[in-house]
């Protein structure tokens, strides 16, 4: 789960946003940040053109400015908006058709309980690109324009461009709030350390509001599989946090999409997860996360079909998050079209290499695949990235085990350590069972299957889709076992 969506209201991400807030030109942003100390940050790891800043460090930063100082920036703000106002009527008709893998779904394609009312209008070709047109004048001179009409009071607490917060009467805790969303969207080992401070911070300071509570229950919930909190801690964590909102909001579309992933994943309430993501969604329809969270739910319950399309909506709704189009590739492998997936799984690896969920699913396509040393590989590098070095150095054990004893030694290999792990209470039955279904051992699959359904595994829930089972997804015994609807 969740990069966001809408991460631009806590930050303005890149030169041209930074830009349109300003109401200069992308050339001048820089040159201001170059030559008068403009604060610009730049994202960690990326090309040094990745930059973000915070509207109210640029508000702080030119109100500093002596009064003449001030006159000649907005000088070159308004040379800025007549520069531009040409360019943006000179906008080009969009080419070439839209990708068929990530087409919006219809709202008669989609559940009822969740389905938004009424259907959009069509509109011409040629009237979007008028619309495209304007917009593009409005954004060139609407900076600049508001600039020179407020003069230094622009970018005030009250500046357009900022979105309504929570905790709006205080500052301090509203640019708290934004920070712990963004740092949540990032989905880095240090930057879930940190929204799960500043969330539980919000919480103490003001324990009456669901905001802090739902940013905890889903920083608990992405740190089970991004940072190193077991599933345990992180499902009771985020339960109780998500409980918590709710009674404080019982209209809180954020703590029902909470209650709905810990119902689906850590309890196995198929019933009861649906609901509460359908509920989510009513309450707010334009959540990507909520769409990526029932999506995979109901990839896990084998409806695809139903999946990839709400999986479609979280994508429309925020094309540029990484988790959206990781979860649709890895459900596109799930429903049987595997190169397909496949095929954007290595690609986005080989221009995004340290997000971790290309990793964690290439490393499961590859075993079910039989490229062992693509698994071994991708292994590895999962465990790298979650800074694991305990388990970087099991990896390379299991990679000697492979050379000296083939897939058949690897699967061994990786079988006993996993009944270890279990039987230090760190591990899952589940996981050994997988181990044995990708050995054609279906005694050992059975075996661990019910040690599983006895401890109420959580683990269970992913067993229906998922591929290492295939073989054993219409097997009686095992359909009993996952209690399967077939």
């Amino acid at each position: 789960m969740t990069p966001g969506a809408g991460n631009s209201v806590k930050r303005l991400l890149g030169w041209k946003a930074i830009g349109q807030f300003l109401g200069c030109t992308e050339r001048t942003a820089r040159r201001w940040e170059a030559t008068r100390s403009m604060p610009v940050h730049r994202v960690p790891g990326r090309s040094r053109g990745s930059v973000w800043a915070a509207p109210e460090e640029l508000t702080r930063w030119l109100t500093s400015l002596p009064v003449a100082e001030q006159a000649e920036f907005r000088s070159e703000a308004q040379a800025d908006a007549q520069q531009q106002a040409p360019e943006a009527a000179a906008i080009p008709e969009a080419a070439g058709e839209p990708d068929s893998n990530i087409a919006p779904a219809t709202d008669a394609e989609l559940p009822a309980a969740v389905a938004a009312p009424g259907k959009p209008a069509t509109v011409s070709r040629q009237r979007l690109r008028a619309f495209a047109v304007g917009a593009g004048l409005l954004l060139a001179v609407g900076g600049a324009s508001l600039w020179l009409k407020h003069g230094a009071s622009l970018g005030s607490a009250d500046t357009a461009g900022t979105a309504a917060t929570p905790y709006d009467d205080d500052v301090a805790a509203r640019d708290e709030y934004r920070s712990a969303r963004f740092e949540l969207a990032t989905r880095s080992v240090a930057s879930l350390d940190a929204a799960m401070i500043a969330f539980r911070h919000l919480t103490e300071r003001y324990p009456e509001r669901a905001a802090g509570w739902t940013g905890l229950a889903d920083t608990y919930l992405l740190s089970r599989e991004f940072g190193s909190t077991s599933d345990s801690d992180a499902y009771s964590a985020a339960a109780h946090a998500a409980h918590t909102a709710i009674a404080l909001d019982p209209k809180s579309p954020d703590a029902w999409l909470d209650i709905g992933f810990v119902s689906f994943w850590s309890d196995g309430n198929t019933e009861a997860a649906l609901q509460a993501f359908q509920t989510g969604l009513q309450l707010n329809p334009s959540l990507a996360r909520g769409w990526l969270w029932y999506g995979n739910a109901l990839a896990s319950a084998r409806r695809f079909d139903d999946a990839l399309r709400a999986l479609a909506r979280a994508r429309t709704l925020d094309p540029e998050s990484r988790a959206i189009v990781a979860d649709e590739s890895w459900t596109l492998f799930l429903a049987g079209r595997r190169d397909e997936g496949l095929a954007t799984m290595e690609r986005f690896v080989r221009i995004d290499p340290q997000f971790l969920s290309w990793h964690v699913y290439l490393q499961r396509s590859y075993l079910v695949l039989g490229r062992d040393e693509d698994f071994l590989r991708e292994a590895s590098a999962t465990a790298e990235l979650r800074g694991k070095p305990d388990a970087a150095a099991h990896w390379r054990v299991v990679a000697e085990k492979y050379r000296s004893g083939g897939r058949a030694g690897m699967l061994d290999q990786l079988t006993a350590d996993a009944v270890e792990a279990w039987q230090a209470g760190q591990g899952s039955a589940v996981t050994i069972a997988l181990y044995r279904a990708q050995a054609k051992d279906r005694a050992g699959v059975v075996r661990w299957l019910r040690v599983a359904a006895a401890q109420r595994d959580s683990s269970l829930v992913g067993v229906a889709a998922a591929p290492e089972f295939v073989d054993y997804w219409d097997d009686p015994v095992v359909t009993e076992l996952l209690k399967l609807k077939n």
